[in-house]
């Protein structure tokens, strides 16, 4: 058993595709459930699996950006993925020892390389795990 693969689920259905042989078989999986290892019914070959539930897909992006905060401060951060919803992103290190971000700030992005990405936008952030930081896109309305 290696790396964890990721496949969807949709309708709590996943259809497993086994790594070693390419053997398929549709599973039911409950709601709860965000991993488990499978057992290939042909060659008997365990996968690791994870469990991804999200209706739209993320688009990988990478690449430098800053962030600024309400209180003025810049932070230069690393782009992960983004969907429609919003962005991921990675802290530096000291960014993420200072606490600079908490749950629920509002922030904006700017990109050097492409201003048109992220122009205007504000952003609220929605959940911080380490130097990983996910940030949801505010509606024009809200503020």
């Amino acid at each position: 058993m290696g790396k964890t693969k990721t496949f969807r689920v949709i309708n709590n259905r996943l259809q497993f595709r086994c790594l070693h042989c390419g053997a398929k078989r549709t599973f039911a999986i409950p709601p709860h459930l965000r991993g488990r290892n499978i057992r290939c019914h042909k060659c008997g070959e365990i996968t690791k699996c994870s469990f991804n539930r999200r209706v739209t897909l993320r688009e990988l992006q990478s690449g430098k950006a800053v962030l600024i905060t309400d209180q003025g401060t810049e932070v230069d951060i690393f782009l992960t993925d983004m969907s429609i919803k919003g962005i991921g992103f990675e802290l530096s290190v000291r960014a993420a020892r200072a606490r600079v971000l908490k749950i629920g700030d509002q922030v904006r992005l700017s990109c050097s390389w492409n201003k048109r990405l992220l122009s205007g936008s504000r952003f609220v952030v929605q959940n911080i795990n380490g130097q990983r930081v996910g940030v949801k896109k505010v509606d024009g309305g809200l503020l």
